[in-house]
């Protein structure tokens, strides 16, 4: 092992008495310096340094075939870093000065004692000590600096996809970052490991490192066989991945890259792709196309790449409307889990249908909407701690990035299910359950005039009971129930544009002029001055 303070001497002089002297001195036991070789002349002296390379030299002015100041600037071309302390007379002392300035350490007046020399020996090898110690710290830092260099790529890389910053002001760093890119023309990539979260809960930190850096390695490894690439950690389940743009099609690479990870791991990834942008400063446009492209993998079981190209452009969503959520919520209350999955599959066809697709931070929106209705509904029916295992696990996949419409789908059709048995046993007496099914049947028909008769006939029970348990378990008379409802579907009909005729007929008024009477009196508006209230331009229709 290397010792930083062990140091080397040579000894440079023609008289044989002083050489000896100087040997004599315990160089080794009492001061820790090692005596590697000695010469009677310059010449032979300077091959010896050359040979052995000591840390100090002592070595007399003036010698046959190379004087001490001649070997001395010789020795300086060598760049060989040591320490030269000259031995001088008095008619020879403008010479050491001289010595000194060209970069010898010292010089000792003859005659001198063991102490004399001694001195300036410990005083040199100090300085040798010292300074190794400064290249030293240099060496580690550098050392370290090599070794942190991927990490500070990354984490500068990563500064770059989010603040726009100019290649004058990028340049410096990317020289000295060693960056492998070229300075234009850049794509990014936006990877997701699917379903990561579930995967590695039972795993321990190291099993969750050794996966993410096998993915990143292969991911890293398929784009280089294309282009020169930057791969870095974005989240504990996220990679960004920018690249040269090639004459291979970015999503081609990326679909790559989805072949290879399911190949060679367990895992699989979904993508986004995001444009091409030429300059450094517009990385953040292209990161942000990724990321867009990234969330409509909301419609599909990821393992594949969705460029920035091939989704919707639009700035604006068509509103989407949850006609069904009110019956779900009855369905709810009234512990009917056939119906409220009955209606869940509606839900789910008709959004699933919809051309062009839905953005999906809208549509997550909208089922963040209808489970926190749901939720609500549960909590006011079922003891907290029975609900809240299943409430917890949904609320748990929602937080996840990379969810699925059909895991969210189910995952929301199971909360209601089990939160439906749960109702059904804790809340709902015999005769509650049957009014909430005629319920269900009541609002089917709202289009036209449903009897008391009719409504008990459906759920077998005679009128003058029906009537009776129907205002018991909810507060009003059929009529009022009736009308509350249908009031409650002409307003959502008539924001969302529907001639007035149009609505009066759908809640099962022929005429208009009624049904105007029968709303203003429950809204205080006619449905005009209503749909005007939420839209000043609409047509009075």
């Amino acid at each position: 092992m290397y010792n930083h303070e062990q140091i080397t001497l040579c000894l440079i002089d023609d008289i044989k008495s002083v050489v000896d002297g100087l040997t004599a001195i315990e160089w080794a036991d009492e001061h820790g310096i090692t005596l590697v070789g000695s010469s009677a002349n310059g010449e032979d002296g300077l091959e010896l340094v050359k040979r052995v390379k000591p840390d100090l030299i002592i070595t007399d002015i003036r010698m046959p075939k190379m004087d001490g100041l001649t070997m001395l600037r010789a020795i300086l071309e060598l760049n060989h870093s040591c320490k030269v302390i000259l031995i001088s007379g008095y008619t020879d002392f403008e010479y050491a000065k001289q010595a000194v300035q060209l970069g010898a350490f010292d010089f000792v007046v003859k005659p001198f004692t063991e102490e004399d020399i001694t001195e300036v020996v410990l005083k040199a090898k100090l300085q040798i000590i010292q300074e190794r110690s400064k290249l030293l710290k240099v060496q580690d830092m550098q050392i370290k600096l090599r070794e942190s260099m991927p990490v500070l790529r990354q984490e500068y890389f990563a500064l770059l996809v989010n603040h726009r910053t100019s290649w004058e002001n990028a340049a410096k760093r990317w020289e000295f970052l060693k960056v492998d890119l070229d300075q234009q023309g850049f794509v990014v990539l936006l990877l997701e490991i699917d379903g990561f979260q579930e995967s590695v809960a039972d795993l321990s930190i190291h099993d969750v490192e050794l996966i993410r850096f096998s993915l990143q390695n292969i991911t890293e490894e398929t784009i280089r066989e294309h282009t020169r690439c930057m791969v870095f950690r974005a989240k504990a389940n996220r990679f960004v991945a920018i690249l040269n743009d090639s004459l291979t099609n970015a999503n081609a690479i990326a679909e790559s890259c989805c072949r290879n990870i399911e190949q060679f791991t367990k895992f699989t990834v979904s993508i986004g792709v995001g444009g091409r942008v030429e300059q450094v400063s517009e990385l953040p446009d292209s990161y942000r196309q990724a990321n867009q492209a990234l969330t409509y993998h909301l419609f599909t079981e990821g393992n594949g790449a969705i460029g920035y190209e091939e989704i919707p452009k639009t700035d604006r969503q068509a509103p989407l409307a949850l006609d069904r959520k009110d019956e779900l919520l009855l369905a709810l209350r009234s512990g009917n889990s056939d119906r409220a999955t009955s209606i869940l599959a509606d839900i789910s066809d008709t959004l699933h249908q919809m051309t062009p697709r839905p953005n999906p931070d809208y549509l997550l929106s909208l089922y963040q909407e209808l489970a926190a209705s749901t939720i609500r509904t549960f909590y006011e029916l079922v003891p907290y701690s029975d609900i809240q295992p299943y409430v917890q696990s949904f609320k748990t996949l929602g937080g996840t990035s990379g969810v699925t419409l059909s895991g969210l789908e189910q995952q929301l059709l199971t909360l209601c299910q089990e939160g439906t048995e749960l109702v059904r046993k804790n809340t709902l007496s015999e005769g509650q359950t049957i009014i909430y099914k005629s319920l269900d049947y009541l609002k089917s028909h709202l289009d036209r005039e449903v009897t008391v008769a009719e409504c008990a006939a459906h759920v077998h029970l005679s009128s003058s009971y029906y009537s009776s348990l129907f205002k018991k378990v909810t507060g009003m008379t059929l009529t009022q129930y009736v009308t509350a409802e249908r009031i409650h579907k002409a307003k959502a009909m008539l924001v969302g544009g529907v001639p007035v005729q149009e609505v009066a007929s759908a809640v099962g008024y022929e005429e208009r002029r009624y049904f105007s009477d029968v709303f203003k009196k429950m809204t205080g508006m006619t449905p005009s001055e209503f749909r005007a209230s939420y839209d000043p331009d609409a047509p009075n229709t």
